[in-house]
């Protein structure tokens, strides 16, 4: 019964993962300026990830409580559960803030600088791989998350030195918006950093192990 639960709880973590990579993939298409793309979609999305999140996190305090005994693997899943929760429902805050700006930028006419597509086209697939990986207990998927973020990064420094040379040469309403632009690649430098903390978070629940920092 209570490997039951545990499924159970591990399945409603891979819905709101699936959740989240909706909206990053939408928050893409939002920065490629795709006139389909879709900022209400977000922000209804958003708000059912903060229930979602909300809703694994009781699931796991009521099996901890319980007095059966827990396998260290089990336990090692329900804490990394509501970790990896918390981190996804957080994803989803920076991609509502990213698909707010986009969609501003685009009402201005304002172009918007490529590398954010970039940046959030490879937040996207470091989102896949670590569901995949936290789906089928594969440490070893882990490195290839790691190795995205290091593309995300240096695309977030790449662009911010981009932005920031030529700032106050701009005309007040293009500087303001390449402000916003600014906190965008910050964002979704953090939201690379939160997918490679969601993977040192399953690689621990799979092996037991710590991934250090390089």
């Amino acid at each position: 019964m209570r490997t039951e639960a545990i499924t159970l709880v591990k399945e409603d973590v891979l819905s709101l993962g699936r959740m989240v990579d909706r909206m990053v993939a939408e928050v893409t298409r939002l920065l490629k300026t795709d006139s389909s793309a879709s900022l209400s979609f977000v922000e209804e999305q958003e708000e059912k990830t903060n229930e979602l999140c909300h809703d694994i996190e009781e699931k796991c305090l009521d099996i901890l409580v319980e007095k059966e005994t827990l396998s260290a693997k089990d336990a090692r899943t329900l804490v990394g559960c509501t970790i990896i929760a918390a981190k996804l429902e957080r994803l989803a805050d920076h991609a509502n803030r990213v698909a707010r700006i986009a969609s501003w930028a685009s009402e201005e006419e304002i172009a918007i600088p490529p590398e954010l597509s970039e940046m959030c086209a490879a937040v996207h697939w470091m989102i896949q791989d670590v569901l995949l990986s936290f789906l089928t207990d594969d440490a070893d998927k882990v490195q290839e998350v790691l190795q995205k973020d290091s593309r995300v990064n240096y695309l977030h420094d790449l662009l911010s030195k981009q932005l920031l040379s030529d700032l106050g040469e701009q005309e007040q309403a293009k500087a303001h918006m390449k402000a916003q632009f600014l906190f965008c690649a910050r964002f979704l430098e953090r939201m690379g950093d939160s997918c490679t903390s969601i993977a040192r978070r399953v690689f621990f629940i799979a092996t037991g192990k710590r991934l250090h920092s390089s």
